[in-house]
C-alpha cells in the first residue's frame, strides 16, 4: 500500500466515524422530502445496481469469446476489448461480493426501519433486506465501476465519478442508507477497484497510464523525426 492509499484509507475511516454523528438527523430530514425529488432519486438510483454494469460487460465478454472461436482470424483483434470488458466485470463483481459479505457481518437496520420505530443500529450476522444498510451496495459498485471505466476512458473520468456521486446521494434521499453507509461504500468500492485494477495491470490486461507530459514528449519526438526526414 502506497502512502497516498494509506492516507486515503485513514481519511475514509475518519469520515465514516464522523458521519455516524449526523446519520439520524439526516435520515429524519430526508423523510419529509418532496415527492418530485424522490421520483428523481428513484430514477437515478436504478443505475447503481451492479447488474447495470455486470450484464452488459458479461455479455460483451461472452460474445467476444464466441466470435473469436467461430472466426479465429479476428480473435487477436478481439483480445484487447474482451480483456477490458472483463476488467470492468471483475472489478464490479469483486466490489459487490465484498459489500454483500460485510452487510451480513454488520447487519445494520436501514433508516426507514429506524424511522418506523421497528429496529435500529447494528445486529451483527443477521440477514435480510432491511438489515443490509452498511455499507451501501449501490455506492460500492458505482464507485468501483466509475474507477474501472475511468482507467479505460480517462477523458470521461469526471462524468463517471459524478454519476457515482449522484447514485450515492440518491440512496440517502430515499432513506435506504445512512450517510455513513454511503461513505463506507465509497471507500470499499475505491479500495477494491484500486487493488483489482492494479492486479490486472500487472498481468497486462490493462494498459499502464501514460503521463500527459510523456505523451507530449512522444508527439514532439515524432514530429521532429518527420521534419528531419523531409529535410533529408
Amino acid at each position: 500500500m502506497t502512502t497516498a492509499q494509506r492516507n486515503g484509507a485513514v481519511a475514509g475511516l475518519l469520515a465514516i466515524l464522523l458521519a455516524f454523528a449526523v446519520d439520524r438527523p439526516i435520515a429524519r430530514a430526508m423523510a419529509g422530502m418532496d415527492p418530485a425529488v424522490l421520483r428523481l432519486a428513484r430514477f437515478v438510483t436504478w443505475f447503481g445496481q451492479g447488474a447495470v454494469t455486470l450484464y452488459p460487460t458479461g455479455i460483451l465478454v461472452l460474445a467476444g469469446l464466441a466470435a473469436g472461436f467461430l472466426l479465429p482470424g479476428i480473435a487477436g483483434r478481439l483480445a484487447g476489448p474482451i480483456r477490458k470488458a472483463a476488467a470492468i466485470f471483475i472489478t464490479v463483481a469483486a466490489a459487490g461480493l465484498a459489500d454483500d459479505a460485510l452487510k451480513i457481518v454488520f447487519g445494520r437496520a436501514r433508516p426507514y426501519v429506524w424511522l418506523a420505530g421497528d429496529d435500529s443500529g447494528f445486529g451483527f450476522f443477521r440477514y435480510g433486506a432491511k438489515f443490509a444498510s452498511f455499507p451501501s451496495g449501490h455506492t460500492t459498485t458505482s464507485v468501483a465501476a466509475a474507477l474501472a471505466l475511468s482507467a479505460l476512458f480517462p477523458r470521461w473520468r469526471p462524468l463517471f465519478l459524478s454519476a457515482a456521486l449522484l447514485i450515492a446521494l440518491s440512496r440517502i434521499v430515499l432513506d435506504v442508507h445512512y450517510l455513513s453507509d454511503v461513505i463506507a461504500g465509497a471507500v470499499l468500492g475505491a479500495a477494491i477497484a484500486v487493488w483489482v485494477l492494479g492486479w490486472l495491470k500487472k498481468r497486462g490486461w490493462l494498459p499502464p497510464q501514460i503521463p500527459q507530459d510523456s505523451r507530449l514528449v512522444g508527439v514532439v519526438a515524432e514530429g521532429a523525426k518527420k521534419t528531419g526526414s523531409k529535410r533529408n
